[in-house]
This record gives structure tokens, sequence and C-alpha cells, in this order.
């Protein structure tokens, strides 16, 4: 198997694993508070890191680096809007309205890094924005606006983590060290917020769901997350996100018979242009390119 093909095969495991996540989140969520949710989450992240370290032989390490701690600040406040959002709206929803990742991205690339723009992906981010807003936007007053809120923001601050994952990720630090140093920083910024919404002494809900939010966390945020690291190192990130611009479909179809939702024709137009949109954004970047496995720097 050649780079490139490991590299898609971790890529597409990622994508099965983070669909699954975020239906079984909701179940949880039936049970507990997202406050709650969002401290059980960074737990299982950590506890899972460690013992994968354990099995594997190769034993976390603490990356204490300006880098590290900024990521960490983002990546809590994207667990915290994560769970916020989902309490509100369906997985569905919140599925589709993460695909806004790749428009984040492509706008923190711009400010953050001085990259330009092209005429031609201003025109396919607007029609994306356009998408997101027909899917949510239920015709009347019953849109839940506090949860897209929520969502677009949960996505905002993952697609700024992820600029500074692949900084660390260029200097050859183990993959689950930086998900267990991440983690370890974000549980501090998360029990900051649990003590200070008045959750931490509260009832912490029942054992189901408790396990759905462990379930739910092992999935998304230590396989898929862990997987999505290797795929990296093999594949472009413009690359890998073609892929990943899909899993809401695959999200859609796992969660209709637990959270149906009215399909209507503007629901369609909107999924057509987000889709559509996110798609013809990276698909670009990868005909100019020839895709080579990162290296050292890269």
């Amino acid at each position: 198997m050649t780079n490139t093909q490991k590299g898609h095969l971790f890529n597409l495991l990622s994508v099965l694993t983070m669909a699954i996540g975020p239906l079984i989140s909701k179940f949880g969520l039936a049970h507990m508070s997202p406050a709650k949710a969002s401290f059980i989450n960074v737990v299982t992240i950590i506890v899972a890191s460690v013992l994968f370290g354990i099995i594997t032989k190769q034993h976390v390490m603490f990356y204490f680096e300006k880098e590290i701690i900024m990521l960490a600040l983002f990546n809590s406040l994207g667990v915290i809007f994560l769970f916020l959002s989902m309490n509100l709206l369906s997985p569905v929803e919140v599925g589709f309205l993460g695909r806004f990742y790749t428009v984040f991205a492509i706008l923190l690339s711009i400010f953050l890094l001085q990259e330009k723009i092209s005429l031609r992906e201003s025109i396919f981010m607007t029609l994306a924005i356009l998408g997101g807003f027909l899917f949510v936007d239920k015709g009347d007053n019953t849109t839940n606006l506090p949860g897209v809120i929520f969502a677009l923001l949960y996505t905002f601050f993952f697609a700024l983590t992820n600029i500074y994952i692949k900084k660390s990720m260029s200097k050859e630090k183990s993959s689950n060290s930086i998900l267990f140093t991440n983690n370890c920083i974000t549980l501090v910024f998360v029990m900051i917020y649990v003590t200070f919404s008045g959750e931490l002494t509260t009832n912490w809900g029942n054992v189901k769901g408790v396990s759905f939010i462990i379930l739910s966390s092992f999935l998304t945020g230590f396989l898929g997350t862990i997987l999505l690291y290797q795929a990296l190192k093999y594949l472009r990130f413009s690359i890998a996100n073609v892929m990943r611009a899909f899993s809401p479909v695959l999200l859609a179809i796992i969660s209709f018979p637990f959270f149906p939702i009215e399909i209507t024709i503007w629901k369609i137009v909107g999924v057509i242009l987000l889709i559509g949109s996110i798609f013809m954004l990276t698909i670009k970047k990868i005909t100019n390119k020839t895709t080579k496995p990162l290296k050292n720097g890269d």
C-alpha cells in the first residue's frame, strides 16, 4: 500500500467514525447538560490517549508550548459550542453546518497566513453560506437561531484549532501526544466553564447518558481525530477535505430513523449548494497540485 493509499484509508475511517459520533452524542444529551457532556468528552479523550500509548508502547508526552496552549484554548471553545449546538439542533443540522469548516479554514488562511482569495473562491463561499441557511431555515419562526450560531462557532474554533495542529504536526510530534496535551489543557478551560455554569455539583445524569457521551467522545474526539492526524501525514489538507465534505450526507442517512427532518425543496437546494460549493472549493487545489506524502517541515 502506497503512502497516498494509506492517507485515503485513514481519512475514510475517520469520516465513518465521526459520522456516527454526533448521533450518539444527541442520545447522551437527553440525560445531561452540554457543560457536563463537554467535561466527560475531554476526560474520555485523555484516558483513551493514555491507554493507547500504553498499548502501542509509545507513552504520551506533554508538550508545553505556546502553539499547543493556543490550540487547546480554541479546542475548548469548540467542544463547548459543539455540545451547546447538539443540545438545540438535530445531528443532521449540526453535521451540515459543520461543513462551514472549509469556509472558515479559507478565511482564516487569508487573515492568519496572508493567503489571497480568488473571485472563484469568493463565489463558492457565498453559495455555501446561502446553502447552509437554506438548509436550516424552516420557513417560519421555529428556526433555532442560538443553535445555528453555536454550530457555526464550534466549526470556526475547530478550524482555528486545526491550523495550529497542522503547525505542530510539522515538527514530527506524536499525533497521540498532541491530542493528549491538547485535551489536558482543554480540561482546565472546560472545568472553568462547568464551575461557573453551576453544573459541577449538580446531578450528572444516569449511566446510560454518561455511556453515550463516552462512546461518542471516543469515536469522534479520539479515534476519528487520531485517524485524521495520520491521514494528514500522507495527504494534503485540501485533498483530505474533499472526502470529508460528504460526511454530513452519511450522518443524515444514519440519523434519519431517529431524528427525521422534513424534506423540502429548499433543504434540497441548500444541501446541493453547500456540499457542491465545498467540493468545488477543494477540488481546484487538487487539480493544481501533485499529491505527495508530507515530509519534515511540510
